[in-house]
């Protein structure tokens, strides 16, 4: 995909999250593209669950019209989440100054980590700094930003700004979806431009993936196969995924 495609799949998103529903020959006009280009845009979108493609047209739909709240997502999968965050736990030394992005394995993985002392942690979700605010031996670092308020999190030019000038030994991120072309994908750009931030900002990445996101594409890339240190999964990653893993030497831990 082109960064010109790109830029224009992700505007598409952002007008649609505004006005909901567009015929392709509206979005054709507001992007100033065929619309076979624009039918071919919304086809790709709706592969990858961002969109419903109707006659004529689009209209928001599946996670991001009907996004569930941060609340709402810690139920899901929550007993697969509670596995990942026990063996992601093991993983964080003393000293260390980790990332921590605003996914529900992330806050999971924060509720264990009260009893670790001389500990930063860099978050830009509320729900995560609010459940280490009790713990006295970790210093919590909370990204600016802008707040949505469907995921209490922060997300901006801010966030990423803030990121650029950090240095951290470990970032421990969900993802919407895991797959041997995309490696970790997530929906929302916002969100995306902080988790890339947050790759760049950290020696070494761990994933917590639960195995119902294996194979699952969502619409942003934000780190690659080759980015990754540690798979953190729940069951059987796959014969592809394990030797593409082993390849690159990223080591894969099934809680």
């Amino acid at each position: 995909m082109t960064a010109t495609a790109f830029d224009r799949r992700s505007k598409i998103l952002a007008y649609l999250k505004d006005v909901r529903r567009a015929s392709t020959r509206t979005l054709s006009h507001e992007f100033g593209v065929s619309e076979v280009t624009i039918r071919n845009d919304l086809a790709l979108l709706e592969r990858s669950g961002s969109l419903q493609r109707r006659h004529g047209g689009a209209e928001m739909g599946g996670a991001l019209q009907g996004e569930l709240s941060f609340a709402d997502r810690r139920h899901l999968h929550a007993h697969e989440k509670q596995k990942l965050a026990q063996a992601a736990a093991r993983l964080v030394r003393k000293g260390d100054t980790i990332l921590l992005d605003n996914s529900t394995s992330a806050w999971q993985l924060a509720q264990l980590l009260c009893d670790k002392s001389d500990l930063r942690v860099v978050t830009n979700g509320f729900p995560i700094a609010a459940a280490l605010a009790p713990c006295t031996g970790i210093e919590v670092v909370l990204l600016g930003g802008i707040l949505r308020h469907e995921t209490a999190s922060l997300v901006g030019p801010f966030a990423p700004q803030m990121l650029a000038s950090l240095h951290a030994d470990c970032a421990f991120m969900g993802a919407g979806g895991l797959s041997v072309a995309r490696g970790l994908t997530d929906a929302d750009v916002r969100e995306v431009e902080v988790k890339r931030a947050m790759v760049k900002a950290a020696d070494q990445l761990v994933a917590l993936v639960d195995a119902s996101k294996f194979g699952r594409e969502a619409f942003l890339t934000f780190a690659a196969l080759d980015d990754l240190d540690t798979l953190v999964t729940d069951g059987p990653v796959g014969k592809e995924m394990c030797e593409k893993c082993a390849d690159l030497k990223v080591r894969v831990i099934i809680a």
